[in-house]
């Protein structure tokens, strides 16, 4: 028997573009930004005050009547997975229950409940110990989405979270990959989730000064990726999930192949808690495993998302090893960070990646990067675009970093 082959069978999202992959496409695709001045929550004393909300949702739309109890008690991180996970398998059409123990999931969120934190602290402190809730453990903790949802769908098969910040979704996508390929299934539920527009979460990356606050009054404008006067990322929320498949039994059962899953990189910094290496170092070890597990070179790929999340030092840091992995040739390719039209969703940010970038795969179009005014002089890449390209695009790289040095490259076929 030779190796296992991976394919994606269903994509689904939910993100500040859209409730679903086809909402999502047609913003990415005409250059629509849904970013905007925070709604959620009063903003008036912090330094930064825009970002990528998802509107309009209401999770009592998404849970039958026997979950939606249990719903209630949790976050809104599990509503958007759950919203995510049901556009996904209605596309691919896996029967979970047909062999529920060969269907597994890997569903991370890099943070995880934190309004149950903020919460019940709040009620510890001043109304005592006694106030704190029940479901205050199993809100907070980043697991429960994937537990929930295997609960909700039956899936029996492996169930695991990952943690690991902005990476976390690609790497459970990786993780899915392994899963798959050493047989302990057949298909795997993977991506990542993630809802921190709070009050909390925004005071605590407002102080560490790893927001845009410069663009406050013109909010489409606060994410620009490579641009000279880039000044930190806009935090998003939502959530980007994948249905993996051997390929085998996705053929054998008839499903429709969105692309093919080749190899997923992964390394580690080892250099600071928040700052990237800045020669990018890191970055290019995570992008050139995945190209030499597929067996390709880098001037293979024909389009690149960066992880990109328009902060000083990490676009800088990672076009560097981008220019490596291209060796100077650009003329095939295109590189960008659609982050400029959703914010960055800090650990469902790969996931929604994923879906565009396979997206991408499908419609032969390349999305435009926004405000990008002046390119920035430390970025020397020439194959940036600012308007969208009609192009052939058979493999695309997809990258996501997290804090604590954690890189991941999810590089994808078109089949």
């Amino acid at each position: 028997m030779g190796e296992r082959r991976i394919v994606v069978t269903g994509t689904g999202t939910i993100n500040p573009l859209g409730h679903t992959v086809e909402e999502t496409w047609k913003k990415v695709s005409t250059g629509t930004c849904g970013i905007g001045r925070i709604t959620k929550f009063d903003v008036t004393n912090f330094t930064s005050q825009v970002a990528g909300e998802v509107l309009g949702f209401d999770y009592k739309n998404y849970f039958k009547e026997e979950h939606l109890k249990t719903a209630k008690r949790l976050e809104p991180f599990v509503h958007y997975a759950e919203a995510a996970l049901q556009e996904a398998l209605s596309q691919s059409k896996l029967d979970v229950q047909k062999n529920p123990e060969r269907v597994g999931i890997c569903l991370g969120s890099g943070i995880g409940g934190i309004h149950s934190q903020l919460e019940n602290s709040d009620a510890l402190l001043n109304r005592g110990n006694r106030r704190v809730s029940p479901f205050f453990i199993p809100a907070t903790i980043g697991n429960i989405a994937s537990g929930f949802l295997s609960m909700i769908h039956g899936m029996k098969g492996p169930n695991l979270s990952m943690q690991t910040a902005c990476a976390t979704a690609n790497h459970s996508i990786g993780t899915a990959l392994m899963l798959i390929k050493t047989g302990m299934a057949d298909a795997m539920i993977a991506g990542g989730t993630e809802a921190t527009i709070m009050p909390l979460a925004f005071a605590g990356f407002c102080n560490m000064h790893a927001l845009s606050t410069r663009y406050n009054e013109t909010p489409e404008r606060a994410s620009r990726p490579f641009d000279k006067d880039r000044d930190g990322f806009v935090m998003g929320e939502g959530a980007g999930i994948l249905v993996l498949e051997e390929y085998e039994h996705a053929k054998n059962r008839g499903a429709a192949i969105l692309c093919e899953v080749l190899a997923v990189g992964m390394s580690g910094d080892a250099y600071d808690l928040t700052n990237p290496e800045p020669e990018g170092l890191g970055a290019y070890q995570s992008m050139k495993q995945a190209i030499d597990l597929a067996g390709l070179k880098g001037t293979d790929i024909n389009y690149i998302n960066t992880h990109g999340t328009s902060t000083p030092v990490g676009d800088v840091a990672e076009c560097k090893a981008v220019a490596r992995i291209l060796e100077g040739k650009n003329e095939n390719v295109c590189v960008g960070s659609t982050k400029s039209m959703h914010g960055h969703l800090l650990g469902a940010t790969a996931g929604v990646e994923a879906v565009i970038s396979i997206k991408v795969m499908m419609e032969g179009l390349i999305p435009p990067n926004l405000n990008i005014d002046i390119l920035d002089p430390g970025i020397t890449l020439k194959c940036i675009n600012i308007e969208p390209v009609t192009m052939n695009v058979d493999v695309v790289l997809s990258n996501s970093f997290g804090f604590g040095g954690h890189n991941s490259s999810l590089l994808l076929r078109k089949l």
